[in-house]
Order: structure tokens, then C-alpha cells, then sequence
């Protein structure tokens, strides 16, 4: 089996989203991807921005999604299983094209959507939830495999239903890890300071003492730390996969 990652637009966010404790005036830019897990069947993973965006993004909506999927030779009213990892709007967006497909969401992530904590309210759009009731949906208490050597993995943390793909290659097994880990210093926090440097100027993320970093974004960081562990039981740490690395680009994980 492989793993297929494509870019369906760019999206600028404060480092603080990023990286617990990181600078919120400090601006970056990272890739939305799709993905696409071909083996006995092909299975897409998320659907990308829409047209409503908290933050600033380039590219995305229908066009964006199309382009995404057209190296695989996809189109999305032809897919038969599609993965929603969770329901914020750089994840399920466009997800009305997909009306051929069955739908798989973790139940506590629908049900969170429908009522999220005020202060993360704007990160859920009405839209794609009304979308969704419409079509094959599928709701998923914890671990299911919906293909043979694909297994859907809750991550509760940064949202409480956030769901990671645990996919079985030729080389081992990979995780899927949307989210839960926003990049690979999520994965692998610094342990000397880091400068980085763009536009918006130069900041430096600090070392880190922690197994793990979080995102800024979270839910339950108990939950989160959790779900760190948890992954580990499936996947090495240098076969988990985050969500938005721009490192991903163009790469195969097979």
C-alpha cells in the first residue's frame, strides 16, 4: 500500500496555533493536504478548504481539491470511502462533491461539531455538518478497519473525536496522524533553541523539555499528552505522519 499526500492550498496561521506557548504575532504558512491510501482500493483522506477560512489561504474550494486529486487520476464524485480525520474547516471542505462515497467521522467529533465550546465555534462550519447529514455517513465508536490494512485510530486532544489512519505498507506501518501533530516538531520538539526566520521577521521557538510539543489548539491537553502514547503503540515515532509539514510535498510513503 501507499500513501499519497497532495496539496489542495496554503494556509497562514499564527505560530501560537502551531506550537503550545509559541508567538501569536508571528505568522507562517503551511500546506492543506489530501491524501490518498491506494492499496486494494483507493480510499481519500479529508477534503481540504472550502470557501469559508478562519485564517488566510491561497488556493483551495472545489478547484483546489480537483487539482489535488487529478495525479491519482480521481475524481471525487468516484470515490467509494472517504475519511473525515475531524471537522474543522481545512478538513472538510468540499465534502458535498463526495456523494458517491460512504463517509467515515468518529461519533464524539459529530457530536462536538454540533456543539462546540464557544471559544473554538468558529473553527466548525454549519455547512459542511448540513452536508454531511445528507450523505452516507458513517459514525465510528474508536477503532474500526475499514479496508484490509486500513484501521481508523481516535486521537482525542486536540479535538475529542480527531481520528488518525493507520495504514499497512510494504515497509511497515504508517500513522496517519492529521492534526494531532501539526509537523514534525510537534513529533520531535527542539531540544536547543530554533530560530526561525520568514516575512513576518525572525522568532525563536524554544527548547523543549517535553516528549511531545502541542499544537495551541487543543481541547484536553491530558487527552492530547494520551493520545501521544497511544500512538506509539501502532507506529514508531519516525513513521507518524502530521498534518501540514511542508517537508510532505511531493513525497510517496509506501
Amino acid at each position: 500500500m501507499r500513501i499519497k499526500p497532495s496539496i489542495q492550498a496554503r494556509i497562514r496561521v499564527p505560530l501560537s496555533v502551531v506550537f503550545f506557548n509559541a508567538s501569536p504575532s508571528y505568522m507562517v504558512s503551511g500546506p492543506v493536504y489530501v491524501w490518498v491510501i491506494e492499496g486494494e482500493e483507493k480510499i481519500v483522506v479529508d477534503t481540504g478548504i472550502g470557501l469559508q477560512a478562519k485564517y488566510p489561504s491561497e488556493g483551495g474550494g472545489e478547484n483546489g481539491l480537483r487539482k489535488a486529486l487529478e495525479s491519482e487520476k480521481i475524481r471525487p464524485e468516484d470515490v467509494e470511502k472517504l475519511v473525515i480525520t475531524y471537522l474543522h474547516f481545512d478538513h472538510v471542505g468540499n465534502v458535498h462533491l463526495f456523494h458517491n462515497a460512504k463517509i467515515y467521522v468518529q461519533k464524539l467529533e459529530w457530536k462536538f461539531a454540533k456543539d462546540p465550546i464557544p471559544i473554538y465555534r468558529d473553527l466548525y462550519v454549519e455547512e459542511h455538518v448540513l452536508s454531511l447529514e445528507q450523505m452516507d455517513l458513517c459514525l465510528v465508536k474508536g477503532e474500526e478497519e475499514i479496508s484490509p490494512g486500513v484501521r481508523l485510530i481516535q486521537l482525542p486532544g486536540h479535538t475529542p473525536g480527531l481520528q488518525g489512519i493507520l495504514v499497512r505498507a510494504k515497509s511497515g506501518e504508517y500513522l496517519i496522524s492529521s492534526d494531532h501533530f501539526y509537523t514534525y516538531l510537534n513529533i520531535f520538539p527542539p531540544k536547543q533553541d530554533l530560530v526561525l526566520e520568514n516575512e513576518s521577521g525572525k522568532v525563536t521557538l524554544t527548547a523543549q523539555k517535553t516528549p511531545f510539543l502541542p499544537p495551541g489548539i487543543h481541547v484536553d491537553l491530558s487527552d492530547w499528552f494520551e493520545s501521544c502514547y497511544n500512538a506509539l503503540r501502532f507506529a514508531k515515532k519516525s513513521r507518524i505522519i502530521p498534518g501540514h509539514d511542508p517537508s510532505l510535498e511531493g513525497r510517496t510513503f509506501d
